[in-house]
């Protein structure tokens, strides 16, 4: 019975000595290079950062150490440690500035700092700092094989921007009851629409406007009701000039019919 567990036990062991195992152990940095690599072509990034990670000082300043590098910093990314990568990638592009990789190292620490990039209702520090980053690599690479990939992701970004822009003009609108600031919606709606002429918001900022301009009215004093009131109905027909059959048209036909039986009351 003992010689059975002794084999059991013998075949174990022999089992637990990995490839991985075997190349963290050696001295051999040509079989840890080669083991790293073959872990990073199977997209087993874990394990070959742990290789890498015993590669980077002893490889330092040699030829051969460009792709390893790359490479760490790769497969730190496709870990999802973003903030380790990025600083790794910053690395690899000021250690081998003549790489024919150090545009894309360049571009993915950029890219690192996307997770960063909080949802459009947070602050939106980082996002500026990335669309900063993206500006120079386009203005630095203007002919590289990434800058529509740069592009692109400043487009989504500044989408972001957009978005958060927008719900802050519309939430003088929507938030707060009787406390609502009417005009300063108008105001934050119409420099919202200055700033982002062409934005898919349009149609929702003019309406917001108008319904912001017929509620000032309808909840004005005297005095002010028919300037009010035809200041509403310019901006009804901005809305409908805009989109004459949009989603928002049977409501602003409601607040026009109850802005005109108003105003019959002032041509009396």
């Amino acid at each position: 019975m003992r010689r059975y567990i002794g084999v059991s036990f013998l075949m174990l062991t022999l089992a637990g000595c990995s490839p991985l195992q075997k190349a963290l152990k050696s001295e051999d940095l040509e079989l840890k290079k080669e083991v790293a690599n073959d872990f990073y072509e199977q997209k087993k990034y874990r394990r070959a950062m742990r290789l890498y990670e015993q590669l980077e000082t002893p490889l330092r300043g040699r030829p051969d150490a460009e792709a390893i590098y790359f490479n760490f910093a790769h497969a730190t990314y496709n870990t999802k440690d973003y903030e380790t990568a990025g600083p790794r990638f910053r690395n690899f592009a000021a250690s081998y500035p003549r790489s024919e990789h150090r545009e894309e190292a360049f571009l993915m620490e950029i890219k690192s700092g996307l997770p960063l990039s909080r949802e459009y209702s947070f602050d939106q520090y980082e996002t500026y700092q990335v669309i900063e980053k993206l500006q120079k690599f386009i203005d630095q690479y203007p002919t590289s094989d990434y800058v529509f990939e740069a592009n692109s992701i400043m487009g989504e970004l500044n989408e972001k921007l957009e978005k958060k822009a927008f719900e802050n003009a519309k939430h003088l609108n929507t938030i707060g009851g009787w406390t609502r600031n009417y005009s300063s919606a108008i105001i934050a709606l119409d420099n919202f629409i200055y700033d982002y002429p062409g934005t898919k918001f349009k149609e929702e900022a003019l309406f917001y406007k108008l319904d912001s301009a017929y509620k000032l009215a309808m909840n004005s004093v005297d005095s002010k009701l028919e300037e009010r009131l035809k200041n509403a109905k310019l901006m009804y027909d901005t809305l409908i000039r805009f989109e004459p059959e949009g989603v928002y048209k049977d409501k602003a036909d409601q607040m026009m019919e109850d802005i005109n039986i108003e105003l019959e009351k002032f041509s009396k």
